[in-house]
């Protein structure tokens, strides 16, 4: 396509979806304010880590930051300090997001900068060793806080060997290890002309953002290169599983219970998403803090969520009662999981939550940047464009009778992943007993092991 032919296709289409190249882009031109909100994703995060190089993307990301052929880290640093802006790295399951802000005035230097970052990365040895050192340390707090440590072990234990189970950070001995060539070499794979996507809003007219991605998906051009494998569907374990990680001295437990969870394009997504909300999502008038906390006080605290990939992650319950009172309240959770599956939600609870969803979605896109980040969501999890702001429509189409056929159908108590922290002297039989599973089926893993 010609640049003569790219405009006026411009011309006829509509803000906020445009394809340039194999790249992709949407941007949002918004004169209100003098920025310029600039996102380049690259469309493969840490689940394309190899095996023994967990952490490989998250450090690739990271080190884009940290020297090219002309420019040391300081240098860089400076430059965006110069300029007023601000750029830094996101790794994501699926994605690596650089996340920008420039004043609009300073846009031209930003953009030939963020050019210079992504197609002249050097990589070298000195930031190797300083961001290993660093990302080593923050795996180790990670590993020191309970919430944190459990739900790495949790995930861990759920996905089983599926790249979803793969730790963000990586674990210590494969951080430990990573190679500038091993850096190297995934950068070709990843950052290059079909998985480069970029979103953004401000103060910029359109042709401009165009124009660079144009220019920037030419320089990443890799015509021989193979495509990277598609990620493949998790399986779930045909039975109740439980892991206890086993950590001295502990007066409160971490415990995290779920199961393999569902595509935002499922057609039972808007169903179960109303359905969870009244369980455990976003209010002090769920059903699991009203049972958990305010009636029987097992815990200051207690939620259930889905996570969302391109294939279906997590839905997880998550609560932290005190060790003495963590058999009951698992036993209690579990209970709840079974009668939310055979009874489904009442009319009140139905009620209160489509209502709370219906008046809450216009805040999940009233501001350019939300907007931003619901393009990148749709753009890298495979959506169809505008799909975050069907939320009220669609959860207003559903009935009470659905939201509980869908409960039915998706919940399987039988099949949860259930991950404990805690002292395990004191709870493996305890905890045994309120699961359901013979105490020599209880997983033990001392907290220390990656």
């Amino acid at each position: 396509m010609t640049i003569r032919l790219l405009f006026a296709f411009i011309a006829l289409s509509v803000s906020f979806g445009i394809r340039v190249h194999a790249a992709e882009i949407a941007f949002e031109p918004n004169s209100a304010l003098p920025i310029v909100y600039v996102n380049v994703a690259i469309k493969a995060g840490y689940v394309t880590d190899p095996a023994g190089q967990s952490g490989l993307t998250n450090i690739m990301g990271e080190m884009l930051l940290r020297g090219t052929k002309t420019r040391v880290k300081e240098q860089i640093d400076l430059a965006l300090d110069q300029m007023g802006a601000r750029l830094e790295v996101e790794t994501r399951a699926e994605s690596v997001i650089l996340r920008g802000a420039v004043l609009s005035s300073q846009l031209e230097p930003f953009l030939s900068l963020v050019d210079e970052i992504l197609t002249q990365p050097v990589f070298p040895e000195d930031e190797i060793r300083k961001l290993k050192s660093e990302i080593i340390s923050g795996i180790e707090e990670e590993l020191g806080r309970d919430p944190s440590l459990a739900s790495r072990r949790f995930i861990k234990f759920l996905f089983l060997d599926h790249p979803y189970g793969k730790p963000v950070l990586g674990t210590i001995n494969d951080v430990r290890n990573l190679t500038r060539p091993a850096i190297l070499g995934h950068y070709e794979r990843l950052v290059r002309d079909p998985y480069i996507l970029v979103v953004g809003t401000g103060n910029a007219s359109e042709e401009r953002i165009v124009r660079w991605t144009e220019a920037l998906a030419s320089k990443r051009k890799v015509s021989d290169a193979e495509a990277l494998p598609k990620i493949t569907r998790p399986t779930e374990a045909p039975q109740r599983r439980v892991l206890l990680v086993d950590k001295p001295e502990r007066t409160q437990t971490q415990i995290n219970i779920g199961q393999i969870g569902i595509k935002m394009t499922d057609d039972d997504f808007f169903p179960l998403y109303l359905g969870n909300y009244a369980f455990g999502g976003g209010s002090f008038l769920s059903r699991l803090m009203t049972e958990i906390r305010s009636k029987r006080g097992w815990s200051y605290g207690a939620n259930s969520g889905f996570r969302f990939g391109t294939q279906p992650r997590s839905w997880l319950a998550h609560l932290f009662p005190a060790s003495k009172d963590s058999p009951a309240a698992l036993e209690f959770t579990l209970k709840m999981i079974q009668d939310l599956k055979d009874k489904g939600l009442s009319l009140e609870e139905y009620n209160f939550a489509k209502r709370s969803i219906v008046n809450g979605a216009g805040f999940m896109y009233d501001t350019p940047k939300k907007r931003v980040e619901n393009k990148l969501l749709e753009r890298t999890l495979d959506l169809p464009d505008g799909f975050m702001q069907s939320y009220a429509a669609n959860i207003d189409r559903v009935s009470l009778e659905r939201v509980n056929s869908s409960l039915k159908d998706y919940l399987r108590p039988d099949r949860l992943a259930i991950a404990v922290l805690g002292t395990a002297k004191n709870l493996k039989e305890p905890i045994a007993r309120a699961a359901g599973v013979p105490v020599e089926k209880v997983e033990v893993v001392p907290y220390t092991q990656e």
